[in-house]
């Protein structure tokens, strides 16, 4: 049977107050007695070394105030000579008698390096010394006593008020013990009671992190970061669920675009290869060769695009990352794009730093900068102007390509790096071309993004620099 948590400490702090506190009355019971015995026994020895050293022919005030403060403390002394002649007695009257009683009676007990003995009879307990020396050839005898049964009646009463100290102590210990235990379990429960919402999918509770104590205080911190990242790795899954269901709502659409698209150039070859076929030298044969083949290029076009998004998806290919001056690898196809751009006689303005080195691939960055500029040269108008710019900023390398045209609008900023997405604008293409620029730079560690600047739209994309 599975215990509770408050239970558990009541109990705990319970036996640990009935270990101290029953445990120090047993003690006290035990070893009281016995500790004041022996630390009597030492005063007793002191006070018969005082009195070895005392004229035993002459006490001085001194010496009778040195017997006063012993009596003090609960002893009394009888002392006489080899001829039992009183020297010095506690109680003045009945002196002769004490004499007898204390000293001839016990005279073979008498000892020259005496002990305390411990005396228990029926109707007394004492501590008792029977000592004697030699001082100027004269014996004395010296009997020192104290009557211990006030002393062990004062220890009976203690030990019953010890008795009741115990008692009270036991009831109002459990009354705190219930109390702290309830303060530190309750932040607990509550714990448990939103960990079993979360578990419900319910993340709009947390705990309370106010508590007294820091060690639970922080649990509920760290309980709740958790809830936090739980939360969000949950919505993440989720949203990435509704991507991935919106993907392959876009995949449906490719299928049924690329279809068509495919469907048109193999019309028009059919179409053209029979009217070769049925009008022979009547026709200029040149004219349709060269049609077939732009149509067959457009459709070459297509499979490689879909080729080269299908092995990035799926990193069929190697990247091979190496040092490469980027600002070699752009002057290079700025100066191969230079003749194409004049055929529609654009206005480029070409800006590249010197040593911009980055860690990557160079045949992909060739590629991801070919789908800028060709994205940017499509959407171009003749006579119009496009800006291609390498820079170092900070520690990334930035690439820009600007064109003239139409901006993008704002609901497509993010919709256009997404694979086989095709905007409003853009129904003549298949969709993979930003969505390739976006997979070769995250590749590479970078990232990449749109904006909108005065009369059209500039590209970018940033590698850290090395």
């Amino acid at each position: 049977m599975k215990k509770k948590l408050k239970v558990n400490m009541i109990l705990m702090e319970f036996v640990f107050l009935l270990i101290v506190v029953g445990g120090s009355v047993l003690i006290y019971s035990v070893f009281a007695p016995w500790y004041y015995r022996n630390q009597k026994s030492k005063v007793i020895q002191k006070a018969f070394s005082q009195i070895k050293m005392m004229d035993m022919t002459n006490l001085e005030e001194e010496d009778l105030q040195i017997f006063s403060d012993y009596e003090s403390k609960n002893l009394s002394f009888t002392i006489a000579d080899e001829n039992l002649n009183p020297i010095y007695t506690t109680v003045k009257k009945g002196v002769p008698a004490q004499v007898h009683r204390n000293i001839v009676v016990n005279k073979g007990s008498f000892s020259r390096k005496p002990e305390v003995v411990y005396w228990n009879n029926i109707d007394t307990e004492s501590l008792k010394l029977f000592g004697k020396f030699n001082q100027d050839k004269v014996k004395y005898y010296v009997y020192i006593r104290e009557n211990v049964q006030k002393v062990y009646s004062v220890f009976f009463y203690t030990e019953k008020f010890l008795l009741f100290v115990v008692g009270l102590t036991l009831l109002l210990g459990c009354v705190v013990m219930y109390w702290q235990s309830r303060r530190i379990a309750k932040p607990i429960e509550n714990i448990a009671k939103v960990s079993k919402k979360i578990a419900e999918r319910d993340f709009t509770v947390r705990v309370k992190e106010y508590n007294t104590y820091q060690e639970v205080n922080s649990l509920a911190h760290n309980f709740n970061a958790m809830a936090d990242q739980l939360q969000y790795y949950i919505q993440k899954l989720e949203k990435n669920n509704n991507s991935l269901e919106q993907l392959d709502k876009m995949r449906n659409e490719f299928t049924a675009n690329i279809s068509h698209e495919l469907k048109t150039p193999l019309a028009v070859i059919s179409s053209q290869l029979e009217i070769l076929q049925t009008m022979g030298d009547r026709v200029d044969r040149e004219y349709y060769f060269q049609s077939i083949r732009e149509e067959v290029q457009k459709m070459s076009d297509m499979v490689s695009d879909l080729l080269n998004i299908s092995s990035l998806e799926h990193k069929l290919e190697s990247v091979v990352k190496s040092r490469l001056d980027l600002s070699e690898v752009m002057e290079y196809m700025a100066l191969k794009y230079d003749a194409l751009f004049q055929q529609k006689k654009l206005k480029v303005k070409v800006d590249i730093e010197k040593d911009c080195n980055v860690l990557a691939d160079r045949d992909y960055m060739e590629q991801a900068a070919n789908n800028y500029i060709m994205n940017a040269f499509g959407h171009t108008g003749t006579g119009r102007c496009m800006e291609i710019s390498l820079k170092k900023e900070d520690d990334w390398i930035v690439f820009r390509v600007y064109n003239e045209g139409e901006p993008i609008a704002a609901d497509e900023k993010d919709k256009i790096w997404d694979s086989y997405y095709q905007g409003e604008k853009l129904r003549d293409h298949v969709g993979l071309g930003l969505y390739i620029v976006k997979t070769i730079v995250g590749m590479h560690g970078g990232e990449c993004g749109v904006n909108n600047r005065g009369h059209g739209v500039e590209f970018w994309f940033s590698l850290p620099a090395v």
